[in-house]
């Protein structure tokens, strides 16, 4: 079983987590908790590569910022802000549920 605080992941490979970022910073009725979350997670990803452990507690962090942002959030959204909310929450479970031996 490979040590996942070894593997490394290029943070451009987390595009799609990182637009759903941006749709819920720009959509999301969140307060300044919320929103220093998502700056936080824009530092993380700014940079080149990041640890498999630090891209799921960004996946984690995204789900937690869908649910702040309110029960019909997802719903209000546009069409397009949808899709890219969607593919990021996708690859966020994917992140989370991934199994360890990668």
């Amino acid at each position: 079983m490979v040590d996942p605080y070894s593997v490394l992941v290029s943070t451009a490979e987390l595009a799609d987590l990182a637009s759903a970022l941006d749709v819920v910073d720009g959509h999301g009725d969140l307060n300044d908790r919320y929103r220093k979350l998502i700056a936080d997670s824009r530092r993380t990803l700014a940079a080149d590569e990041i640890r498999l452990t630090q891209a799921r507690g960004l996946a984690k962090r995204l789900m937690v910022l869908v649910k702040a942002a309110g029960p019909n959030f997802r719903e209000a959204l546009p069409d397009e802000a949808r899709a890219e909310l969607d593919r990021g929450l996708a690859q966020a479970n994917e992140l989370v549920l991934r199994p360890e031996q990668d």
